[in-house]
């Protein structure tokens, strides 16, 4: 063996060592790294650049992850766990049109925390067909989910009673989406959290619902 495959072969060992003891930090550290790759350019990323931004060697890096399909696919649970989490301790107690409002808050205070997951969000061109379908599966099953919340808004009359839900939640994700978007096109300068007071009075203003503080 010559003296560049033993140093490469030291090279592997250690980071396996590294690695089993520090897996799920260097799991997240990989997403974390995917994530900042994305802000960079709305393209796939692939394992060559990966590698070289977390400072680990291909062969490392799937150890962690079979492939950049597996990566996008915890990306995109990522989004699912934002999107969909409205029950347990984080939930908001109140109105429905409190917690549309939380919501909307909450969602656009991550993305500002998360520059690169709004590519996913949006389903640009950074991910493969069925990882795009995937995504769109759950901004389709966050549009049922705030549905349901505008229904429940509009039997406590705190929306007008000719509100079309399906409308209104069009609308909702709609402005969510323009502002995620909005952030991508300005290179991640114009951030959604600085937005978040007016959003919320278009949304009630469109819907016909009365402000909330």
């Amino acid at each position: 063996m010559s003296l560049i495959e033993e140093q490469s072969a030291d090279k592997s060992q250690e980071e396996t060592k590294i690695d089993r003891r520090r897996r799920p930090e260097r799991r997240l550290e990989i997403l974390k790294a995917v994530m900042t790759l994305l802000e960079k350019g709305n393209r796939r990323v692939t394992t060559a650049e990966l590698a070289a931004e977390v400072g680990l060697s291909e062969a490392a890096l799937y150890r962690h992850f079979t492939g950049m399909n597996a990566i996008f696919q915890a990306l995109t649970e990522l989004l699912r766990e934002q999107l969909l989490h409205t029950t347990g301790n984080d939930a908001v107690a109140g109105s429905p049109l409190r917690q549309l409002q939380d919501q909307l808050t909450r969602h656009l205070n991550f993305f500002a925390a998360h520059p690169g997951l709004c590519r996913i969000f949006l389903v640009e061109g950074v991910m493969t067909r069925a990882e795009s379908l995937a995504m769109a599966e759950i901004v389709r099953d966050f549009e049922r989910q705030t549905q349901k919340t505008i229904v429940a808004a509009r039997d406590a009359n705190e929306l007008p009673a000719a509100v079309d839900p399906e409308s209104a939640t069009r609308f909702f994700v709609g402005l969510i989406q323009a502002a995620a978007l909005r952030y991508v096109l300005s290179g991640f300068s114009a951030s959604p959290v600085s937005g978040i007071a007016s959003i919320w009075g278009y949304f009630c203003r469109g819907v016909g619902a009365v402000e909330q503080g």
